[in-house]
């Protein structure tokens, strides 16, 4: 589960953008409706198991994580609804989305690029994450490395970066039959 939060903590705390670099990214575009891909979390230095998973994103309301190694986990944003579910402990737990987006940097894709921008500006004072390095390919967006709060480096990678493909809105809907448990 803390792996689940530092992944949405880190994967799209992109500081060492310039505001007009994020114009190059195909993620930013102002006709890009959804996106899709793939991602692996390796964490370098440490001897941890990457995290694999996949990413949707559906303009402007809908936003899921879903984590299928070393466990199943979901991070779905629906609405101003945020579901983190746990497969093996079939739990799932709901948070206001305005009482947790500034905790979990990857909501910022929610914004406007200007928003995201003045994110980009004020996380440069930070010390949670540092040494950001990203990687593209044309507009693609390849890779990006950091280091956590602890030092320790980390680097996801993405693959199979789909962008305008229709999305299943049955994606961004949590599991019913797990527990659910609301915080305020």
């Amino acid at each position: 589960m803390l792996n689940k939060l530092f992944l949405c903590t880190s994967l799209f705390s992109l500081n060492v953008f310039s505001c007009l670099e994020l114009n190059n990214l195909n993620l930013y575009h102002e006709d890009t409706n959804t996106i899709s891909l793939d991602f692996i979390q390796s964490f370098e230095a440490l001897n941890k198991s990457d995290i694999k998973g996949k990413i949707y994103f559906d303009k402007p309301d809908f936003f899921k994580i879903l984590t299928l190694e070393p466990s199943k986990t979901d991070l779905i944003v629906n609405g101003n609804d945020v579901y983190r579910t746990d497969y093996e402990l079939n739990e799932t737990i709901k948070y206001d989305l305005l009482k947790v987006e500034s905790q979990m940097p990857a909501f910022i894709l929610f914004k406007s690029k200007k928003n995201l921008c003045n994110f980009l500006n004020e996380s440069k004072k930070s010390d949670f994450i540092s040494g950001i390095q990203i990687v593209s390919d044309d507009e693609k967006l390849k890779e990006i490395s950091y280091k956590d709060q602890f030092g320790e480096p980390t680097v996801i990678r993405f693959s199979k970066i789909l962008i305008n493909e229709k999305i299943d809105k049955k994606v961004f809907e949590y599991d019913r039959e797990s527990n659910l448990i609301i915080l305020n």
